[in-house]
């Protein structure tokens, strides 16, 4: 499969940052809406976390890393 970013000479680390900065201020949500977010992404222990752990959780998983 031919990855568009790779043909425009974009590294992924580019990609990975330009996706990072678009992503959502998780900051400002409530603890339900991170926690529901959460279990979406298939975030394990997310019942443990607070929501500053969660925070880090979504955006770790809205970098691809992991």
């Amino acid at each position: 499969m031919v990855n568009y970013n790779k043909l425009s000479g974009e590294t992924d680390r580019q990609t990975s940052t330009r996706r990072l900065h678009n992503a959502p201020k998780y900051d400002k949500w409530r603890r339900d809406d991170l926690y529901h977010l959460a279990v979406q992404k298939g975030i394990k222990n997310r019942a443990n976390m607070s929501n500053e752990e969660l925070v880090a959780a979504l955006r770790h998983a809205q970098s691809g890393a992991g």
